[in-house]
């Protein structure tokens, strides 16, 4: 194995939530909020803020335990992704019985 691939081995696993970080159609991938898991078919996964080269139109899956699950499609050369995950649940009811004492 050459030198420079062992030390882009070893880059790649010191930058968490990244898959690919070199020149040319990277994208960032961002949620709110963070934390959240994104498959990149046929490509990858990663967990958000990440950074992503696309090679071709790729489908994104971005799901967050609690949150509804989002898929979308994005090629190389478009811009940045911002996902807004919504909660999977949404309640306006709050329990006061299960809240804490306050002093």
């Amino acid at each position: 194995m050459s030198v420079r691939v062992v030390l882009a081995t070893m880059a790649a696993l010191l930058l968490p939530g990244c898959l690919l970080t070199t020149s040319g159609n990277v994208r960032t991938i961002t949620s709110d909020p963070p934390g959240a898991l994104v498959r990149i078919a046929e490509f990858g996964e990663c967990e958000t803020p990440c950074t992503v080269k696309l090679d071709v139109i790729r489908e994104l899956t971005v799901a967050k335990a609690g949150y509804k699950a989002q898929r979308f499609r994005v090629a190389p050369g478009s811009k940045d992704v911002h996902v807004i995950l919504q909660l999977a649940a949404p309640t306006s009811d709050v329990d006061a019985t299960e809240l804490p004492e306050l002093d």
